[in-house]
């Protein structure tokens, strides 16, 4: 069934007219979501969720078309939303919100993958057995990676592939919505804050806030991150980030504290403007014989540069 409304159209697959037991929302702009359409509708509880994704203003018919064909072809009641424009991640999150229909809502993007065959099978189990109110299932990246992904590979690896010990430690911090289960009286008291404009911590802004209604469960039901990046595509979103990062300076003054972005972003607040484009150059390895290692602490400088110029 097609419906349209305003600058977005709707295309319901396999309808059902049952409440589901899990709302799986996808978001995407640029990423290609029949993977973990055929992965999830693979698994033997694909019949007990329904797949909610909006394609915020990204790609084109023919790709449309091919999506559909992957959603028929599944064992999943889905509901796709296409937006002609691009509105943001915060903005497609609460859509999908707003169009989800079970109790709990899992967000899983649009470039993950189960890490393993009984993925569904064990979200549902811990929404039966605790119906929590946020958990956050956590994420690996693939042991191998193409060259020109593969700093991009390590710096994932080093900094946010926790085991659920690891990340409870700070709850909030370490919660992203890769992977993350909420309940829907959270989601209703806690929308993400569409103030946050283009890539980066809308997430983690949106963890602190829910923090102080529920408690954020870590668990260890990971997925697998297969949308890694190249060093210019890492640069390039870590340059249209500093402004959120700042927004959630504002936001969260105390939170961020803790944090050794924020930490590292003020040592470097007075650091000379070359310093930017030198730590590119170091991470971009023009010349193929700086260490990955190297690289990536020179992408993290480089972050952490770019957010000191729009910290106060």
């Amino acid at each position: 069934m097609l419906a349209a409304q305003h600058d977005e159209r709707i295309v319901t697959v396999r309808a059902a007219p049952q409440t589901p037991a899990l709302s799986v929302v996808t978001p995407f702009h640029g990423d290609d979501p029949r993977p973990l359409v055929r992965a999830l509708g693979a698994s033997q509880s694909a019949r007990r969720i329904e797949l909610v994704l909006v394609n915020d203003g990204g790609g084109t018919a023919a790709q449309c078309a091919r999506l559909l064909e992957a959603l028929e072809a599944s064992n999943i009641t889905a509901t796709l939303i296409v937006w002609g424009q691009n509105r943001g991640r915060s903005a497609a999150r609460n859509r999908l919100i707003s169009a989800a229909r079970a109790r709990h809502v899992l967000f899983l993007d649009a470039d993950m993958t189960p890490a393993a065959p009984d993925f569904l099978d064990r979200w549902l189990d811990l929404i039966d057995a605790e119906d929590p109110a946020v958990a956050f299932g956590g994420f690996h990246v693939a042991k191998q990676a193409p060259a020109e992904t593969r700093v991009h590979r390590a710096l994932a690896h080093a900094a946010d592939c926790q085991s659920a010990e690891e990340r409870a430690r700070d709850p909030a911090q370490f919660t992203a919505t890769s992977n993350l289960l909420v309940r829907r009286d959270v989601l209703a008291a806690v929308p993400f804050d569409d103030g946050f404009k283009g890539w980066g911590w809308e997430d983690v802004d949106w963890a602190l806030r829910a923090s102080e209604r529920a408690p954020i469960r870590h668990v260890d039901i990971p997925a697998i991150h297969t949308g890694l990046d190249s060093v210019d595509t890492l640069i390039r979103k870590f340059g249209e980030a500093g402004a959120n990062y700042a927004r959630l300076a504002q936001k969260h003054p105390h939170a961020v504290r803790r944090f050794r972005s924020y930490r590292a972003a003020r040592a470097l607040k007075h650091a000379p403007a070359s310093v930017r484009p030198a730590l590119a150059w170091l991470a971009r390895d023009p010349l193929g014989v700086t260490p990955v290692r190297a690289r990536c602490a020179a992408l993290r400088l480089y972050r952490a540069a770019v957010y000191a110029a729009h910290l106060p």
